[in-house]
């Protein structure tokens, strides 16, 4: 009896095991997605603390966000995107130099700069049929 309630506790555990690997599975994203989701996530993330007024917070994602488009946009192959990166580099260096004044309509402003260049590269690149 013991050795029936091991061998199906074993069952149920290894059914377990399996079916959470089988559901797992993502596809990968290409280099490029990386980077856009961590554009993204950096754009969020300054908006989220612009509404609570957490300065230091936006200084530190809106210089990473600068660092990591200057870094991308330099060596870039095709000219238009390179402009396009290098302006949201631009304006996320000014987003953080107006953070760190707690200049709160100026970061807005910034940020909003910033979405448009996104929308603006998506609509001429990512997006163009």
């Amino acid at each position: 009896m013991k050795k029936g309630i091991a061998l199906l506790t074993v069952a149920i555990f290894a059914a377990a095991v399996f079916a959470y690997a089988a559901g797992d599975t993502k596809p990968e994203l290409r280099p490029t997605q990386i980077l856009m989701q961590a554009r993204a996530a950096w754009a969020k993330a300054m908006n989220e603390n612009l509404g609570a007024k957490k300065f230091e917070a936006i200084v530190k994602d809106a210089d990473d966000l600068a660092a990591q488009t200057k870094k991308v946009g330099e060596g870039h192959p095709n000219p238009l995107a390179k402009e396009l990166t290098l302006a949201v580099s631009s304006l996320a260096k000014e987003a953080s130099a107006a953070a760190a004044k707690k200049d709160g309509d100026t970061v807005k402003a910034k940020l909003g700069a910033i979405k448009d260049k996104c929308s603006e590269c998506h609509a001429k690149i990512r997006d163009k049929k």
